[in-house]
């Protein structure tokens, strides 16, 4: 019994006198090593970064890459299955028409919608309502992986780490910035974002368009368009523009197309607002456009009909098209 005791004895706590100048200077020391020898900061980052980051070192990310694979089939097939209302497992110009119309206002609804959040999630460095291209290049940085080391130190001349198809959007941005960049060189107003961002949705870019088509077209210079005018097929066609927001051709069918779907008074003339809304991506002709163009390239049998069989012969057109990949396809021609 005595063994015991003592054996408890041995094990028993330390007294709180004697606790205190130990726990003091165990935290003395802890400070010292904090301050002398700090941990780094956790920087945030976008998750792609972070998932980039799990095997190389912070300020060598990963290269970008040129994108996910796709399922082409199952992206085709179900579009398909939509664009076919009467489900008899094929397409009619006016069907197709119809679905890339509701694709083309989904598309530019939801631009103009994001369009404040967006430019006030990348308007920070300061938040001063403008965006300056150091934002925005910061935030293409971001959004393609990079993470916060790589943005801070890499160098714009020559972005080490990332691919040739990267650099060529870098390089797009450039060009589209400078066009959008009607106040300010170096920033971006909210509208001009817009712009920038989204051609297609932009007022100040759809009015530029009618401008060119008044500059090709009107010869007697008094602001708007006749029929005759609009005809002309001896007019200049170098202007890339204008041509894409013309759906005919000949002659007579330019003479159709005035009538129909330009001079909507009748009164044989055409005003800027009836050019404007001619020209404007959400007009149900636009959307008309793009499927007799996919119809001309894809309708191999020349029915008037569209199979699935046709379209998937033909895959690469329709996924680049307005039907499957619309702001793509609208920012190349804009």
């Amino acid at each position: 019994m005595l063994t015991k005791k003592l054996m408890l004895r041995s094990f028993a706590m330390p007294r709180w006198s004697t606790l205190v100048p130990i726990v003091s200077y165990l935290v003395f020391i802890s400070v010292i090593l904090n301050v002398t020898f700090p941990l780094k900061k956790q920087i945030a980052t976008p998750p792609a970064a972070r998932d980039s980051n799990k095997s190389e070192p912070a300020n060598e990310p990963k290269a970008i890459l040129s994108g996910n694979s796709i399922d082409v089939h199952n992206v085709l097939q179900a579009a398909f299955k939509i664009a076919d209302k009467n489900q008899d497992h094929l397409l009619t110009i006016q069907e197709l028409g119809h679905f890339i119309h509701k694709k083309i206002m989904e598309h530019i609804n939801r631009a103009i919608e994001e369009n404040p959040i967006q430019f006030s999630y990348i308007d920070k460095s300061p938040r001063d309502g403008l965006i300056s291209w150091e934002e925005y290049h910061s935030y293409f940085l971001r959004e393609h992986g990079m993470n916060e080391n790589y943005i801070l130190e890499h160098n714009e001349s020559k972005h080490v780490n990332l691919n040739r198809k990267a650099k060529e959007e870098i390089m797009r941005d450039k060009a589209l910035w400078s066009e959008a960049a009607r106040t300010d060189p170096f920033s971006l107003t909210l509208d001009e974002f817009l712009a920038f961002r989204h051609p297609e949705s932009s007022a100040v870019n759809l009015l530029s368009l009618v401008d060119d088509l008044l500059r090709q077209f009107d010869m007697d210079g008094d602001d708007q368009l006749t029929i005759d005018e609009f005809s002309d097929l001896t007019v200049d066609d170098e202007d890339e523009r204008y041509k894409k927001s013309i759906i005919s051709k000949t002659v007579e069918e330019r003479r159709t197309e005035f009538l129909k779907l330009i001079d909507k008074n009748k009164d044989g003339k055409a005003d800027r607002g009836e050019l404007l809304t001619y020209v404007d991506p959400k007009n149900p002709r636009y959307a008309l456009q793009e499927a007799a163009t996919l119809f001309a390239l894809g309708d191999t049998n020349k029915d008037r009909k569209l199979s699935f069989d046709e379209m998937m012969q033909n895959a690469n057109i329709f996924m680049a098209s307005k039907m499957i990949d619309t702001a793509t396809s609208f920012h190349d021609e804009f």
